[in-house]
């Protein structure tokens, strides 16, 4: 009776031995791996660097025709950025950094585009920590779709409103709609531009580039490619405008095989040909409309405008 229980009891403990022995075989085999691919991808997220800030345009003209724009607006042709282009870009730039501070989607005038709730939607979908500002003159917010109010309150973007005097008598009228869209409005009254152009290319990059670095660095992105600011980007249509020659850099091409956020980082911070062609010696004048002069844009023509209206005073 006892041989005939311990038989089976036998084999049946041989069959577990050898289950058992074939489960730590494959933990063994494939745990390492397991945990070897967990530790990269962890590390490779947790080892991505944060981009501080960046700026984008949602159009490049403008409604509102300022002196000396520092975007060029009111000598720019007509252009409306490409949602798909957006996104491809706004997802590139999630695999190469952990996040982005600040978003600034801006213009021209950004309310120009038929579209803007959604280049919303799509940068708080995928920088769902990031900042995300949105960039206007306030001219067009009373005829804003719905979609854009709803958009702005759900992703808990904040309407960053430049007040030209224009438009200083709506300001509370503006307030008041913006509060009952459920839509913060920080608003930043602006009576001065300040011309930044060395016409003459003769300014030291480096010190350009260190000055700027500390005050004023706001990398830019536009199709497909990071640039140090707007100006290389842009700089095209003051080029083609005033017949000039300022170089224009080709920006960082984020789609760049082996490119890592780092990389992008240490790119970003070396001066490039553009910084010749800008100067901390500003030229500063009050708000007005734009003649489309080259003066508008010269540091030194404003500087010497300035103090001759001293003098005369």
């Amino acid at each position: 009776m006892m041989k005939w229980f311990l038989v089976p009891w036998a084999k049946f403990r041989v069959r577990i031995v050898k289950k058992v022995d074939s489960m730590l075989q494959l933990i063994k085999r494939h745990v390492p791996k397991l945990i070897k691919n967990t530790v990269k991808r962890t590390a490779t997220v947790l080892g991505k660097p944060e981009l501080s800030n960046v700026e984008l345009h949602l159009t490049d003209h403008c409604n509102l025709n300022c002196k000396g724009c520092g975007h060029f607006s009111p000598i720019a042709s007509p252009y409306y950025a490409s949602i798909n282009q957006h996104e491809l870009d706004m997802r590139r730039l999630s695999h190469l950094f952990k996040n982005i501070r600040t978003i600034r989607l801006m213009g021209g005038e950004p309310l120009l585009h038929p579209d803007a709730a959604s280049f919303i939607a799509v940068t708080r979908r995928l920088f769902p920590l990031a900042d995300i500002r949105f960039v206007t003159n306030g001219i067009l917010l009373t005829n804003a779709p719905d979609a854009f109010w709803m958009t702005c309150r759900d992703t808990h973007t904040v309407i960053d409103m430049t007040v030209y005097p224009p438009l200083r008598s709506r300001i509370e009228d503006l307030q008041s709609l913006c509060m009952s869209k459920g839509v913060s409005l920080n608003p930043r009254e602006m009576d001065l531009f300040h011309a930044h152009m060395n016409l003459s290319g003769s300014s030291d990059e480096r010190s350009t580039f260190a000055a700027c670095r500390s005050t004023l660095f706001y990398p830019f992105l536009k199709n497909g490619r990071l640039y140090h600011c707007a100006w290389p980007a842009l700089i095209h249509y003051f080029n083609e405008w005033f017949d000039y020659d300022i170089p224009a850099d080709a920006g960082i091409d984020i789609y760049s095989s082996f490119l890592s956020g780092r990389r992008v980082l240490q790119l970003l911070n070396k001066p490039i040909a553009s910084c010749k062609y800008c100067t901390f010696d500003i030229g500063t004048f009050p708000w007005t409309k734009s003649a489309k002069m080259l003066s508008e844009w010269d540091a030194e023509f404003q500087r010497n405008l300035t103090e001759k209206a001293a003098v005369d005073c």
